[in-house]
């Protein structure tokens, strides 16, 4: 099924998650005319809207009773989302979340058990079609909504479907973050660069393509591990490998991932209190 079978998606809040996966809807084939964006806080003459030629909504106004609607706002805000359209939407309505932290169970506290529901959880990269998300439903969806997920997150990248709710805390802080942690690495790695004496350019050219060329090669070569992939620059007793004892001394980098990991899934956790 192709984005072109979707007629109708609305999408309620317009913040970075929700314009990366616009852009990459657009790329790949949905028209511009089956997307209404709703978000009070974003003005109809904004730049994206216009160029792309968008339409924009009010909930007041808006009619939910069938077709996607995507929500894609703060946790903070979605009660406030939820309690203002659950006399809007019907059995035919499609219900996708992308809120962090927000379980199935309090959506459909609002909603009811009637509206088809999924939650997910994208990425950035979206924008360019290289996101990964997670996908999770609570009850067996048909055929025909389950691809129109599928071509909708498809085209956008790749996705899982997943069997455990829970998991999507940990989903969260590992892809859902993930961006942030390699955008992390390689300021670090630039300022270390800048701090030998490279000049900038040159210093953010070696370290992004150094990254884009290594995530490249690893999707060319799916069947070769991670692990083995590092071991294919470790030559004995060379510089990839003084760097990697550092590194991979008494596991220290994996601890302090693990921990940091481990705070962002307690966040998500937190958000649905």
């Amino acid at each position: 099924m192709s984005l072109q079978t979707i007629k109708k998606l609305t999408l309620i809040g317009f913040g970075r998650m929700g314009k990366s996966m616009v852009r990459g809807w657009l790329d790949g084939g949905l028209s511009s005319n089956a997307i209404q964006i709703i978000d009070p806080n974003i003005s109809s003459a904004d730049k994206f809207i216009t160029e792309n030629n968008l339409s924009m909504n009010s909930l007041e106004k808006i009619d939910l009773s069938q077709g996607m609607i995507v929500l894609a706002v703060k946790p903070q805000v979605l009660e406030s989302i939820l309690s203002s359209i659950k006399e809007k939407v019907t059995l035919e309505s499609i219900i996708i979340s992308i809120v962090a932290g927000y379980p199935i169970e309090d959506i459909r506290s609002y909603i009811g058990v009637g509206p088809k529901l999924i939650r997910t959880m994208p990425n950035t990269p979206a924008a360019i079609g290289k996101g990964m998300t997670a996908i999770f439903s609570d009850s067996a969806l048909d055929k025909h909504t389950r691809l129109e997920a599928e071509s909708l997150f498809g085209a956008i990248g790749k996705y899982c479907w997943i069997e455990n709710e829970d998991h999507m805390h940990l989903i969260t802080a590992i892809s859902g973050s993930g961006p942030a942690y390699y955008y992390l690495l390689t300021e670090c790695l630039i300022e270390i660069a800048l701090s030998g004496g490279l000049d900038i350019e040159i210093a953010r050219l070696l370290v992004e393509q150094t990254f884009t060329g290594s995530a490249a090669l690893a999707e060319k070569f799916p069947d070769i591990s991670p692990a083995q992939q590092r071991q294919n620059v470790t030559s004995p007793g060379g510089t990839t490998e003084a760097a990697l004892k550092i590194l991979m001394e008494d596991d220290k980098l994996k601890k302090l991932l693990g921990l940091a990991i481990n705070s962002a899934a307690e966040r998500s956790k937190s958000l649905s209190k």
